[in-house]
């Protein structure tokens, strides 16, 4: 059993929506790039290896980081959604064991504290895939953590497709996981653009987990802040102040 831990970090994204032709994850906050708050918690963690999934712009984010250290780039050449981007370090994590953290590189308030006990919970129990949810007051365009009676987690449901009950739900899943290599390939492989976007979401991975005999567990943070990602300038505004 191998407890090797490597980290991706998803960082190909254009940020359309950041009116700025500057890589998403180099917007600054509070005059550090978003990227560099995930790198240095990442970077405590002591990682056996850490892979930057690069795309828009990519020379940008590579000279950007280039002088850090354990650090490889995958290319996602097309943004074809969150799945698609992990399947790209396939080549780099082949016949490698252990397990990997799945990040965002525009998620800048993750803590290595809030972090590694759940790493070490994954570890311990050698699980195949854990995943960390939290409770906002307003999960509006979220998918919702459903859960069985003995607080097991029983599957995700995306907004558009949840009953009244199942919308007045706070707890959601922000889209960060550890999985075990190499089955996380497996799953990632079957993953279908079924949706309006074509588009492989690593969220379809959980679904199809499930299916499968793959142990797992989702685990609850106390302050959803940390996981809360940057998606427009007005975000970014409001993480500043």
């Amino acid at each position: 059993m191998s407890k090797e831990l490597r980290i991706i970090i998803l960082a190909a994204g254009k940020g359309t929506r950041m009116n700025s032709d500057l890589p998403k994850v180099l917007h600054k906050l509070n005059g550090k790039a978003l990227l560099d708050f995930v790198l240095d918690e990442s970077e405590l963690l002591n990682p056996k290896e850490t892979i930057l999934v690069v795309g828009f712009k990519k020379e940008q984010v590579i000279s950007h980081t280039q002088h850090r250290a354990n650090l490889k780039y995958a290319t996602q050449m097309e943004q074809l959604g969150t799945g698609h981007a992990v399947l790209q370090t396939a080549d780099l994590l082949k016949n490698k064991e252990g397990h990997i953290l799945i990040l965002y590189g525009d998620v800048p308030n993750i803590k290595e504290s809030t972090l590694r006990p759940i790493i070490d919970d994954h570890l311990i129990n050698n699980r195949d895939l854990t995943l960390i949810t939290a409770e906002i007051d307003d999960p509006t365009g979220y998918g919702r953590i459903i859960r069985d009676k003995n607080d097991n987690l029983l599957k995700i449901v995306e907004e558009k497709d949840c009953t009244d009950d199942e919308r007045k739900i706070k707890e959601w899943n922000p889209g960060i996981y550890i999985f075990k290599i190499p089955e996380v390939f497996e799953i990632l492989n079957n993953i279908k653009t079924n949706n309006a976007s074509k588009e492989y979401y690593l969220t379809d991975a959980i679904g199809l987990a499930q299916q499968s005999t793959m142990e797992i567990k989702a685990i609850k943070i106390a302050n959803s802040n940390e996981v809360i990602g940057v998606n427009t300038a007005d975000q970014l505004e409001v993480l500043e102040s």
